[in-house]
C-alpha cells in the first residue's frame, strides 16, 4: 500500500493469535537492528523501536546468556541487546511485515500492535476469554485495549493471524463458526471496516501427530473465511521449517512467512483499485 502523502498518523498493524505469531525463532543481527519509523506498542500503552523479541508473551522470551540463564533488565517491557555468548529467543513473523509496511511508505511510522499468546485455543480469543496457562491474561480483552490505545495515534491497516495449533490438538468442534465470531469481533470492537485486511497463516507440515492429524479443522475454517469474505485472505506455510520442535517456525521461516503476509496484504489492496 502506499500513501499518496506522509501523515503523522501511524499505520497500524494488530498481531494476533498463539506462539507463531507471538515468534519462538532465535534472533539474527537484523533482528535486533532498529528500523527507522518502525515502532512497537508495549503493554503500558508506550511506543519504542520495534526490536525483537517484539511479543513477550510468555516468561522464557526475551535475552539469555550462554549457560541459559535469563537477563532481566530494570524497565519489563526493554529489549536486552545481547552480546558475544548471548542470544534472543521470539523472533515471529510481525516485524519483517512491519518492516517491508515502512519500506512502501517511506517517512511514515508504522506501529506494531503485539498482541498473541502462546498456546491459546480460540476460546481464549472471545470477550473474557481466559489464558488457561495464566490467568491474568485475557487474551482477546488485552489485544482489544492494548489495540484502542494505539489507535489514538494512528489507524489499523492490516489484521495479521496465525492461530490453530491448540484447536488441532483439542479437536475442536465448531472452529469455523468462532474463527469467523473472532474475525467479527476484531472488526466490531475496533471499528474496522472492509477495506482492512483479516490475513491469516495456514497450518504447517511438520507438527507431531496429535497436531498434523486434525490441521483441517483449521485450514478448512481458512478456505471457508476466505471465499465467504473477501477482506479475509490466507497465506499458505506448509513449505516452512520448524526450530527442531515440530511446532514453531524457525527464524528463516518467520522472515519469510512475515513477507507472505505482507505480499497478501498488497494482493488485496491490488484488487480493490
Amino acid at each position: 500500500m502506499k500513501e499518496n502523502k506522509v501523515s503523522t498518523e501511524k499505520l497500524l498493524v494488530l498481531l494476533a493469535g498463539q506462539s507463531n505469531m507471538a515468534g519462538r525463532g532465535y534472533a539474527e543481527p537484523e533482528d535486533l537492528t532498529l528500523i527507522p519509523d518502525l515502532l512497537m506498542i508495549r503493554p503500558d500503552g508506550k511506543w519504542q523501536p520495534a526490536i525483537e523479541p517484539i511479543t513477550k508473551d510468555r516468561p522464557f522470551i526475551g535475552t539469555f546468556s550462554a549457560d541459559g540463564e535469563k537477563i532481566e533488565s530494570r524497565d519489563p517491557f526493554e529489549t536486552v541487546i545481547p552480546g558475544t555468548g548471548q542470544k534472543v529467543c521470539g523472533v515471529g513473523p510481525g516485524r519483517t511485515f512491519g518492516k517491508m509496511l515502512a519500506a512502501a511508505n517511506p517517512g511514515q511510522v508504522v506501529g506494531l500492535i503485539p498482541c498473541a499468546v502462546g498456546g491459546t485455543p480460540i476460546a481464549a480469543w472471545m470477550p473474557g476469554g481466559v489464558d488457561a496457562h495464566d490467568p491474568e491474561k485475557h487474551p482477546y480483552d488485552d489485544a482489544v485495549k492494548k489495540a484502542l490505545e494505539a489507535q489514538k495515534s494512528g489507524r489499523i491497516i492490516a489484521v495479521l493471524w496465525h492461530q490453530g495449533e491448540s484447536d488441532a490438538a483439542y479437536q475442536t468442534d465448531g472452529y469455523t463458526e468462532k474463527l469467523r465470531t473472532v474475525v467479527r469481533n476484531f472488526r466490531r470492537d475496533l471499528q474496522l471496516g472492509p477495506e482492512i485486511p483479516f490475513i491469516a497463516g495456514d497450518m504447517a507440515s511438520f507438527y507431531d501427530d496429535d497436531v498434523s492429524s486434525h490441521i483441517d479443522i483449521v485450514d478448512d475454517a481458512l478456505e471457508t473465511l476466505s471465499r465467504e469474505d473477501t477482506a479475509f485472505r490466507y497465506v499458505h506455510t506448509k513449505d516452512l521449517t520448524h526450530r527442531g520442535d515440530n511446532l514453531h517456525f524457525d527464524t528463516v521461516s518467520q522472515h519469510e512467512l512475515g513477507k507472505r503476509y505482507f505480499e497478501a496484504f498488497q494482493q488485496f489492496h491490488a484488487e480493490q483499485q
